[in-house]
């Protein structure tokens, strides 16, 4: 089942997926309290095993922060997370979404529409990435 969840919720995948071996304080993200912002999590009885951070500003809207606990990656629920979170874009007539994909996320990211724009760049100390752009509604 997927809901709305509060930023805090978010850490704990953020901390055990997405910022291995870096600082505590790592986990919270510039916009994770914004008014325009959501969170969902992917729920496995009382389990959160699935994040996604949304960011909206107008037309446009960024992901950050999905990821999925590695007991339940290669199931679906990346896909079934960014799916709903699309849905809601949009239902609020976003037009644009963008995300800065690790490399090695890049081809799940292009099997659900999403095309890579520029060149890899590198966000230290996390890894390499590539923005990626999906635009619908239009």
């Amino acid at each position: 089942m997927i809901k709305r969840i509060s930023p805090e919720e978010t850490y704990l995948l953020r901390r055990e997926i997405l910022r291995k071996n870096l600082p505590q304080e790592s986990h919270e993200f510039s916009g994770d309290f914004d008014d325009q912002t959501f969170h969902l999590g992917y729920f496995v009885e009382d389990r959160i095993v699935g994040i996604i951070t949304v960011l909206q500003n107008g037309e446009i809207a960024q992901i950050r922060g999905m990821a999925v606990s590695e007991d339940y990656q290669g199931k679906g629920i990346g896909k079934k997370l960014v799916e709903k979170a699309e849905e809601i874009l949009s239902e609020a007539q976003i037009h644009k979404i963008w995300m800065n994909a690790r490399e090695t996320a890049a081809e799940f990211y292009e099997k659900l529409g999403y095309k890579i724009e520029g060149e890899l760049f590198n966000v230290k100390p996390i890894g390499f990435h590539y923005v990626m752009t999906k635009y619908f509604n239009s």
